[in-house]
């Protein structure tokens, strides 16, 4: 049953080739081509992400069954870092407002200078 719905596909999928082939302009041919290649190209791809994707997934799952349901894991301590910078007595320059930048300069290429 198998071996013959396997060759009725593959006769269907060359018949349908050359009647495909015969009828297309050579233009619009190239882009069926492109379109078969391009997806042809991208099986590959997609295959090695659906993989990664399915082992991923089994070894999560791996990890769920290893643990006893009802016991939780301890909490990690709590890490505190004190970073004083500059010694901790030195006061960091007050931040200057909009308002208080000096005059821009522009040179513009091609201009002479007057200076």
């Amino acid at each position: 049953m198998r071996r013959g719905f396997l060759i009725a596909a593959v006769a269907f999928g060359v018949t349908l080739a050359v009647v495909v082939g015969l009828r297309l302009e050579e233009r619009s041919l190239a882009v069926v081509v492109g379109v078969v290649c391009g997806i042809g190209a991208g099986l590959p791809v997609s295959g090695t992400l659906l993989y990664l994707w399915w082992r991923e997934r089994q070894e999560r799952l791996q990890a769920e069954q290893r643990t006893v349901p009802g016991v939780e894991r301890p909490a990690a301590p709590p890490v505190i870092i004190l970073n004083t910078g500059r010694g901790g007595m030195e006061r960091l320059p007050p931040a200057r407002l909009l308002g208080e930048q000096g005059v821009r300069e522009f040179t513009i290429v091609g201009e002479e200078e007057t200076r």
